[in-house]
């Protein structure tokens, strides 16, 4: 899908800026920006920016002044998201590659590095379930297994590891993951979805634990049901029942808690998963 929009209002909100936009076939977009530029000389690099929770993570973190390297499998896709950040006046470039593919990982990081000298946050956004292909898993087939698995922990696992490599030299950096509330609790026909988004909790832990002497900081974000496009007022309604806010979770949600985790009034954060979910997880709803 080509991504077009504009900033439709660009309006003073509290301490900050909020920005507006929409989508060819979306609801209206919205981010509030509380200070634009309080990401100013960071280098950020996102995966699975060409989604709907990546994008708005990328276009978030640009919005606060990072320069935001947009990451995916499909050229056409990756620029334009970058193409709608440049546009909006912020500052973003396409990079692509293949998760299942170690050595571009690698070639991709070197490159950031090479043209910037550091890597100040990865966002490892790239993932997702089998959807039309989720099946019980005595029926589920290998190569889904494997690709789910593949995409969802080892790509980020890979990405981390390189990205380490640098931080690790700079005695700084930020490590956001983004997992699932079904690695938290588990969803029927979905195992081994829920199986890697686990491992990215428990992944994202242990490098806490290992790299926090090289004040690095890694922490995880785990969404619940998120909007991705039009959805009818049946099953928004539906929706919105299975929650205690009453609400439906949104990309800028996500895209919020990112930023969050970002600034300094987090930096005494580290080592947690942080479920953005409307109290989702929290049980049942209902007598």
């Amino acid at each position: 899908m080509n991504i077009k929009s504009s900033i439709k209002q660009l309006l003073n909100y509290m301490r900050g800026k909020r920005i507006v936009y929409r989508e060819k076939v979306c609801r209206p977009y919205e981010l509030i920006v509380k200070e634009k530029n309080q990401f100013k000389g960071q280098v950020a690099v996102v995966t699975g920016a060409s989604g709907v929770i990546g994008r708005a993570i990328a276009y978030r973190l640009a919005a606060e002044g990072a320069l935001v390297y947009a990451c995916g499998t499909k050229i056409e896709k990756v620029n334009a998201v970058v193409n709608e950040i440049n546009n909006d006046g912020f500052s973003a470039k396409s990079l692509t590659f293949s998760l299942h593919d170690e050595q571009a990982i690698n070639n991709a990081f070197k490159m950031v590095l090479d043209e910037n000298g550091k890597i100040d946050l990865l966002v490892c956004c790239a993932g997702g379930g089998a959807r039309n292909e989720m099946h019980p898993l005595v029926e589920q087939s290998i190569e889904v297994i494997d690709s789910i698995l593949s995409v969802n922990l080892r790509g980020a696992i890979l990405c981390c590891r390189e990205v380490l490599k640098y931080m690790t030299k700079l005695q700084s950096g930020n490590i956001i993951l983004i997992s699932s509330a079904v690695g938290v609790r588990g969803l029927a026909n979905y195992s081994e979805y829920a199986a890697a988004k686990a491992g990215i909790i428990a992944f994202m832990q242990s490098i806490a634990m290992e790299y926090g002497r090289n004040h690095i900081r890694v922490n995880c974000v785990s969404p619940g049901i998120v909007e991705r496009g039009v959805i009818d007022d049946l099953k928004l309604e539906r929706v919105k029942k299975t929650n205690w806010l009453n609400d439906f979770g949104k990309p800028e949600d996500i895209a919020g808690m990112v930023a969050y985790l970002n600034t300094q009034d987090a930096s005494f954060i580290t080592g947690q998963n942080i479920v953005v979910d409307g109290g989702r997880s929290l049980g049942l709803k209902g007598a």
